[in-house]
């Protein structure tokens, strides 16, 4: 896949043709790891928590879409924090990730 830079400040990101961004691309310690994805899953998870508080407040009932999301991210970082294990910082892990944007219209 061709991949083109984008400046953004001084700094460069890679952008893939079709609407891909890589998010993490990289060699980390076991704990430096944990840290970057407990971080990521965390904030989704607050995210929609977040939602549904304000949906439940505005609708009287919860977002199934984040009803729906929450347990599937807690239980995907349980099988991530599983993965790095309890001596990961004696190791070191690839972390890659690409997120894709598209509009729905």
């Amino acid at each position: 896949m061709k991949q083109e830079e984008v400046t953004l400040s001084k700094q460069k990101a890679v952008k893939y043709p079709d609407g891909k961004f890589n998010l993490l691309n990289g060699v980390f310690t076991g704990t430096e790891a944990k840290e970057i994805l407990v971080t990521l899953f965390s904030d989704k998870i607050r995210f929609h928590s977040l939602n549904n508080f304000s949906h439940e407040e505005r609708f009287g009932e919860p977002d199934p879409h984040a009803w729906e999301r929450i347990p599937v991210l807690r239980k995907t970082l349980e099988e991530v924090l599983s993965l790095l294990g309890e001596t990961a910082e004696e190791r070191k892990f690839e972390v890659y990730a690409d997120i894709k944007v598209k509009a729905v219209d």
